[in-house]
């Protein structure tokens, strides 16, 4: 059986369905099929080619994917945030021959044979991983593997019109671009990536179905605009859904579904939680009705083991002998309940203490007079690192006071080591492209 391509799929809806509008243009399938069939004849790409796809708008980059799934070996994705070198080490670890950027798509000179080899049917899709705690590294999905959680009711996709965040070229933003055209609801999606910009979109268009981080939707929440969309699907991902923000969204927005998924760019979505409560269920460790198969480490490590995981050595080397994947998430049980403490790679190391800023934040918000917080670590010549947090104090509250409240609060729930040695306060926090809160020191 011949594979699905993203070209069959998009061609399969009516012509004049409108498939994303930014400010300046709503583009329908007709159309973007035109330009996809344009873009791929004055490519000059073979079956052979891999192309890298870089610094694109949604709407190119769709064009783009478009195009070229099911012509071409590889794509290869690239996040607008890159440095120079690693830009350029993942175009040759992937072998790139092309490159399609904003001036349009071009043969790259003295291209290799790439250093990574994968075995897949059909057109590699090649993400990197969001380099949140380290160097970013390749991971090989297909349409399908990348599709495997994607809702395809065309019924109930015409009554949503989906807001795109996200960074098209990561993960999370692909879920959002492919949920969308696979279930035929409308994409609004900003030409700028300004906040402000994003949400006057969502709010002029009625945006109704929205993914983001969490931190993505503190901020949001922080924002009264966004109260203006009608939202009838929330969507949480990439970060731990602590139940302070599952519960100020079913405040706001009553009438709303609101799911939390567990999903990454190595593994794809692994699954989903639904009843508005944090972590997930305990009997899924051990039911034959969890979603995937689960287990805990005895260090705490999540290992999930889904029906198919992508291709390449990066999933491989984090396999055990049973098949299960090492998420390095840490996890812990409670109740009825497993809760997320944060990830292995992103602990704070204080005198030979680990630290899980994650963890540190939770408690940190519980403060009164705390709106949010970033927990990261600060290098320190006598004990490595401190603990380091910048907060966003609620309008009106003296920071002296909130300062000693913060301390008096750490001393009775925390371990000395977890306790924050500076604390800063800010007007904002600021997101990654990813949407997420930086652990890099």
């Amino acid at each position: 059986m011949k594979a699905e391509t993203l070209s069959g799929i998009v061609g399969s809806l009516c012509g004049d369905h409108s498939v994303v509008a930014t400010p300046s243009v709503v583009c329908s399938v007709g159309k973007l099929l035109e330009h996809a069939d344009e873009l791929y004849r004055r490519s000059s790409v073979t079956t052979a080619s891999r192309v890298a796809l870089s610094g694109l708008s949604a709407l190119s980059l769709m064009t783009g994917l478009v195009a070229f799934d099911g012509k071409v070996e590889a794509m290869l994705l690239l996040p607008v945030a890159l440095d120079e070198a690693t830009f350029d080490r993942l175009i040759a670890s992937a072998g790139c021959t092309h490159l399609m950027d904003a001036d349009g798509i071009r043969t790259l000179p003295n291209c290799l044979a790439g250093d990574t080899e994968f075995n897949v049917e059909g057109t590699q899709w090649l993400l990197a991983t969001s380099g949140t705690t380290g160097t970013p590294k390749l991971i090989c999905h297909t349409l399908a593997s990348i599709t495997r959680s994607v809702k395809r009711d065309r019924t109930k996709g015409a009554h949503f019109v989906w807001g795109l965040l996200y960074e098209t070229s990561r993960f999370a933003g692909l879920q959002v671009v492919l949920q969308a055209l696979f279930s035929g609801s409308l994409l609004i999606a900003s030409e700028s990536s300004e906040f402000d910009s994003q949400i006057e979109a969502f709010v002029r268009h009625g945006v109704n179905a929205l993914s983001a981080t969490p931190s993505l939707w503190r901020k949001m929440l922080m924002d009264a605009r966004i109260k203006a969309c009608p939202l009838r699907q929330i969507t949480l991902g990439g970060e731990i859904a602590d139940q302070q923000i599952l519960d100020a969204l079913r405040r706001s927005f009553p009438a709303a579904r609101i799911v939390h998924i567990y999903a990454s760019t190595e593994a794809g979505v692994a699954f989903s939680v639904n009843d508005c409560c944090a972590g997930f269920p305990a009997a899924w460790l051990r039911s034959e009705h969890s979603p995937i198969p689960l287990r805990i480490r005895d260090d705490g490590h999540l290992l999930i083991k889904p029906a198919k995981l992508p291709d390449g050595q990066e999933i491989a080397r984090r396999l055990d002998a049973d098949g299960y994947l090492d998420t390095t998430d840490i996890v812990y049980v409670e109740g009825d309940r497993v809760f997320f403490s944060g990830r292995a790679s992103g602990a704070i190391n204080v005198g030979g203490n680990k630290v899980i800023p994650e963890f540190v934040e939770q408690h940190l918000r519980c403060v009164d007079g705390v709106l949010d917080v970033h927990v990261f670590g600060k290098k320190n010549s006598i004990i490595g690192q401190l603990v380091a947090v910048k907060v966003v104090a609620r309008s009106g509250v003296d920071t002296a006071l909130l300062r000693g409240a913060i301390i008096g609060y750490c001393k009775v729930h925390l371990e000395k080591w977890q306790i924050p040695g500076v604390i800063f306060f800010v007007a904002e926090l600021k997101e990654s492209m990813a949407g997420k809160r930086e652990r890099v020191v």
